[in-house]
């Protein structure tokens, strides 16, 4: 009797869930994509990482799938190559040329599987990923992404409430690692916000720095630290997929890992567009279709061909007139022509410091526009946080060949060509060399003929970029369209509001605890700089807001220096530094607030002292 009664039940609520989800189709395959944070394609065991045995986990989701050896991220920074990812449109097409939501009616792969019936979820770094509307989210987590435990658990409850539902399911985890701050950079306790890895790598173990770096002690302590939080990204992956098996979905589920989501946050890799910028981990498993232990050497993919290829594979309707391909046919072992070359793009750092950069780059060849690079403005991203960048500027005072590299770093030259047959780290420019003009010449015209084809903004002033005029005109047409106020979003009826500098109103933000927090950084050096990260959710409504950043002596509370930032909508902005030379062996801390008057603040924050070295 209670058998019977059971599978009346059962049919009841599969009947109920296909009226609930009429688009649902329960056969059609489930999809887990898995994103790294901040991580080199060569810090993976199947890709070749030096320190023996560090990524078992993904080593083994290689041997199961197919690995990709040339995979590369369209743009080389969190939120835009993520927005990427999911619309398969280039960045000036989505509106995602920094920290910034898609446009109003771009249609994403999250409304695709939405409308196909599938049960979605996003595990971590959730403020990526915006207007959260567009990304149609059924289960959201968002401070389980550096514990491979909590992640299990979630996931289990996801699979069970798909499988309640009658429905396939997406599951998106977006692990925080390998990004900073890394483990140990605070102690030998010091967890980075995260579970303990099953595995600390010592810097004895890093026997060789990555190529792009120098050689140098802190440089390997820190290389040491970031190993050591691939290692409990890779316990991450191992607990997702070990739960997807337990469930009894590993031959129902397409698996795609990518690490990614661009290089690892170290000097002339994340956020710029060089190799180790740009070049991924890319590994996929589809039991019956992908056969294992499969190597792709022969094309070039990028993130901006994620949206088609898995549309293509769960056979759901393309998303119109996209810049991404699939790459469908690969999976299955054929050959696909035309897919010798990818482009990539940056704009904007999280704290909207415009660095415009564009580069074509095949197997062996690659060519970088720095459009920002004027002989004034000076680069700076969260890339130079750490022990890396101080260890490269303090060897730089007596190493003529470490001054010339970091000099270069800070400054760039217009173009860069680099040949990577005996240079895969792209350290010798070989824009002057006569010999190589005509392939120069060739890769300026196909990368202008991108361009101009898809609509990028800084293509005239790339096609005349000998004339500064032009190219001034351009960047700062693009500083302004986007740091302006959306059209007609006045402060709301009822509410106070406060005059912008153009003199129009806008809402002020509620009080609460959650407006703004603090991202701190992992080393502080007297007589360096020190970069603060702030994350911010700001309503709709409220248009753009100030926050006033403080950095205070710790143990007198002395104000050293004060920074308004501006800020609109959730994302992460810097506040830079000079540490003064008197903080050596003392402390300090870092204050903010939302506004520029502390008595009408909605929030203040307050960061405990920090170590100056």
């Amino acid at each position: 009797m209670r058998r019977g009664v059971s599978s009346i039940h059962a049919l009841a609520l599969a009947l109920i869930s296909a009226l609930a989800s009429p688009g649902a189709d329960a056969t059609r395959p489930n999809v887990l994509l898995i994103t790294a944070d901040d991580m080199n394609h060569d810090s993976a065991g199947c890709y070749g990482c030096p320190i023996r045995d560090l990524t078992p986990n993904l080593d083994r989701l290689a041997a199961d799938g197919m690995r990709f050896h040339y995979a590369y991220s369209t743009v080389a920074v969190c939120q835009p190559v993520r927005e990427t990812m999911h619309t398969g449109l280039y960045p000036h097409r989505s509106g995602a040329m920094g920290f910034f939501p898609i446009r109003k009616g771009v249609r994403t792969l999250n409304q695709q599987l939405h409308d196909a019936g599938y049960l979605i979820s996003m595990f971590g770094k959730n403020a990526h990923y915006q207007p959260e509307e567009s990304f149609c989210v059924d289960h959201r987590e968002t401070q389980i992404s550096r514990s491979p435990a909590r992640l299990a658990e979630a996931t289990e409850k996801f699979i069970h409430a798909a499988r309640g539902q009658g429905r396939p399911f997406f599951h998106h985890v977006n692990c925080t690692d390998p990004h900073r701050p890394f483990i140990g950079a605070n102690g030998p306790d010091d967890l980075a916000h995260g579970d303990a890895p099953s595995r600390w790598i010592k810097a004895e173990e890093v026997i060789v720095v990555p190529g792009f770096l120098e050689e140098l002690p802190e440089i390997r302590r820190e290389v040491a630290q970031y190993y050591t939080n691939v290692r409990r990204l890779d316990d991450c992956v191992g607990a997702v997929l070990k739960a997807i098996d337990d469930a009894g979905a590993r031959d129902s589920t397409l698996v795609m890992f990518y690490g990614g989501d661009h290089g690892m946050s170290f000097p002339f890799a994340k956020s710029n567009d060089y190799e180790n910028s740009s070049r991924g981990a890319l590994i996929l498993r589809w039991p019956g279709t992908i056969k294992p232990g499969s190597l792709d050497r022969d094309h070039l993919v990028s993130t901006v061909d994620f949206t088609p290829t898995l549309l293509d594979a769960l056979g759901l309707p393309p998303i119109p007139d996209v810049d991404g391909r699939s790459f469908l046919p690969a999976l299955k072992g054929e050959r696909m022509p035309g897919w010798d070359r990818i482009y990539t793009f940056y704009n904007a750092t999280s704290a909207n410091l415009w660095l415009p950069m564009r580069c074509v780059r095949t197997k062996d060849r690659s060519y970088i526009w720095n459009a920002w690079c004027d002989g004034k403005t000076q680069y700076k991203a969260e890339n130079m946080n750490g022990l890396t960048w101080t260890a490269m500027l303090a060897a730089a005072e007596t190493n003529p060949s470490i001054k010339a590299r970091t000099d270069f770093y800070l400054h760039r030259v217009s173009e860069e060509y680099y040949d990577m047959t005996d240079d895969r780290f792209e350290r010798h420019n070989l824009i002057d060399d006569r010999a190589r003009q005509s392939e120069i010449d060739a890769m300026r015209k196909d990368l202008l003929a991108l361009m101009e084809r898809t609509g990028d903004p800084l293509a005239q002033a790339f096609a005349q970029r000998d004339t500064p005029e032009i190219l001034a005109s351009a960047k700062r047409g693009l500083a302004d369209e986007y740091v302006r106020k959306p059209k007609g979003k006045g402060a709301r009826k009822g509410k106070k509001a406060t005059a912008d500098e153009g003199g129009a109103a806008k809402a002020r933000p509620k009080a609460g605890k959650d407006i703004i927090a603090f991202v701190l950084p992992e080393t502080i050096v007297a007589h360096g700089t020190v970069t603060v990260g702030i994350r911010h959710h700001f309503a709709e409504g409220v248009g753009e807001q100030a926050i006033t950043v403080t950095m205070l002596a710790g143990d007198s509370r002395e104000r050293l220096e004060r920074k308004v930032l501006k800020a609109r909508g959730e994302g992460e902005i810097e506040a830079t530094f000079a540490v003064p030379a008197a903080q050596s062996g003392r402390s300090i801390k870092f204050a903010a607030f939302v506004g520029e008057d502390f008595t009408r603040t909605p929030q203040h924050i307050q960061s405990v002292p920090l170590t100056v070295k």
